[in-house]
């Protein structure tokens, strides 16, 4: 089956398909099959008996990182064996493009998917939870400590993000633990997505909190669409953990999410950053999705 239009019954079925809250199984297989297509047309598309993947150049990640990188988006495999020959074939069709990194990031629920990756000399880079929490009957205030970042916060904004997604053991980011992948252009992915999330592309608004002088943690928004809210990016400064800032950054984020009217704020954090999860938790989250990252060196 290489046919795009003929995923549509197998999709429907498929264990990870994903499915938007009040959704139905059928819609979500038709809004798949309708990128796959946009895909086949952009000639993006991998196909085979073994399944189906789209190949692209990842700009964010080459212009930061300083090196051509890739992403295998929309991965479909039928099969362990059919599924890393299908992947072969990407990595082939990736360097005629010259691109000599790929990254592909799969729902945890994907042992099919997963295994051909492995197959197919990728390595597991990291572990995601989304979390969401839903609005409340009574929306709390705003809280007291925290304000908004201005410019003149954006480059020691910059330097606390880098600070805090490229020191080991502080974060456990996919870009991070990839060998493949310079620190210094780590350090340049979180600086200019922090710079970018005041008054830039990366968010509509950006939280801080601030300990002796100094900026102690962030947290970016993007306000809602389509009723949902989203937490791109937030971190405390390690040597203020443990004295409840990021509590706070979260009920100004949840906050500022109703006042815009949403029904839902959702974040992405590591498996490992339990501290995160349990604020998340504790203000009302619940896990909706879990998901892994690969890459390798193409």
């Amino acid at each position: 089956m290489t046919q795009v239009a003929g995923w549509r019954e197998w999709l429907e079925g498929w264990a990870c398909l994903p499915v938007p809250p009040g959704g139905s199984r059928r819609e979500a297989a038709e809004r798949l099959v309708r990128d796959l297509e946009r895909r086949r047309e952009a000639g993006q598309l991998v196909e085979g008996e073994g399944g189906v993947v789209a190949v692209r150049r990842e700009a964010w990640d080459c212009e930061r990182l300083g090196l051509e990188a890739g992403k295998l988006e929309l991965l479909l495999a039928r099969s362990e064996q059919g599924g890393r020959e299908l992947l072969l074939r990407a990595v082939e069709k990736a360097r005629a493009q010259g691109l000599v990194h790929l990254t592909c990031r799969l729902d945890s629920r994907d042992y099919t998917g997963a295994a051909a990756l492995q197959g197919a000399g990728f390595c597991l880079r990291d572990l995601l939870v989304t979390l969401a929490v839903t609005r409340p009957p009574e929306p709390w205030a705003f809280p007291a400590g925290v304000r908004r970042a201005t410019e003149g916060d954006v480059e020691r904004l910059a330097e606390l993000s880098a600070r805090c997604f490229s020191t080991p053991g502080d974060s456990y980011n996919r870009y991070l633990n990839d060998p493949h992948l310079p620190r210094a252009g780590v350090r340049e992915v979180y600086a200019h997505w922090a710079r970018t999330s005041v008054g830039g592309p990366a968010a509509d608004v950006t939280f801080v909190v601030e300990e002796g002088g100094e900026l102690a943690g962030f947290l970016t928004l993007v306000l809602p669409r389509d009723g949902v809210a989203k937490v791109p990016l937030n971190a405390v400064d390690a040597r203020w953990r443990g004295r409840g800032l990021y509590r706070e950054l979260v009920r100004a984020g949840l906050a500022e999410s109703w006042r815009h009217g949403a029904e839902r704020v959702e974040v992405v954090t590591q498996l490992q950053q339990l501290a995160v999860q349990r604020t998340w938790w504790r203000l009302g989250g619940t896990a909706q999705s879990s998901s892994m990252t690969w890459s390798r060196g193409a």
